[in-house]
């Protein structure tokens, strides 16, 4: 039952964007450096789903990238819809999921002959496909998100002070990923990606990338 109210409900929506459109915007290929090999043939569920947190974050990262330059116009930034294109945060982490995001990706969508979605097949690899399907995915409520502005606030200051000093700043990374946790996925995906997580991770990468660290932490305050 759930399936299909959803199912129907993107079909509504959909209907609805038809007065936005993509415009001339041309689809964009992404960078997929870093992502492990997938097999040529396409996967039908999500290979990154449950992927060891090292590839997991990579694929939210290029994921992210690639949904910014490529449907956040239609779809919203930070995948929050404005109400005209499905807010995708809320398609099923699972293979009914799957199937339509994969459908809609590779094939677009028209409507009287008009494209409101172009096709994406042959522009992005399995890789940046399944990388845009992970970053939405594990978007957290943004409402939760907003509640935590205190400590993400405390945090980036904390991150601020520390930021001449590497191994202060690196230090931080569990107590940033400690405040990820409990977060819910709008989706039912096994994990929500957190701006306390994407600042762990930057920290915990190689060198540690401190000033986007704060950047991301930032973001969230000023969101």
């Amino acid at each position: 039952m759930r399936k299909a109210t959803i199912w129907a409900g993107f079909g509504i929506i959909l209907g609805a964007a038809a007065a936005l459109g993509h415009g001339d915007t041309a689809p964009q290929s992404v960078d997929t450096t870093g992502l492990p090999d997938l097999p040529t043939e396409m996967a039908t569920e999500n290979p990154w789903r449950e992927a060891d947190p090292a590839v997991l974050f990579k694929a939210v990262e290029v994921g992210a990238k690639g949904f910014n330059s490529n449907c956040a116009r239609c779809h919203g930034l930070g995948a929050i819809s404005g109400g005209l294109a499905p807010d995708l945060r809320y398609l099923e982490a699972n293979e009914f999921g799957d199937e339509w995001f994969l459908d809609r990706i590779l094939h677009g969508y028209e409507q009287n002959g008009a494209v409101k979605m172009p096709p994406f097949e042959g522009i992005l690899n399995q890789q940046a496909i399944w990388a845009i399907r992970t970053y939405v995915e594990t978007r957290a409520d943004e409402v939760e998100i907003a509640d935590q502005k205190d400590k993400l606030t405390a945090m980036r200051d904390k991150l601020a002070a520390a930021a001449e000093d590497p191994a202060t700043a690196t230090a931080l990374a569990p107590e940033l990923a400690a405040a990820g946790e409990g977060f819910e996925t709008l989706s039912g995906a096994p994990r929500a990606v957190t701006p306390f997580d994407e600042a762990a991770w930057q920290l915990s990468s190689e060198p540690p990338h401190i000033k986007a660290a704060i950047e991301t932490l930032s973001a969230a305050v000023r969101n």
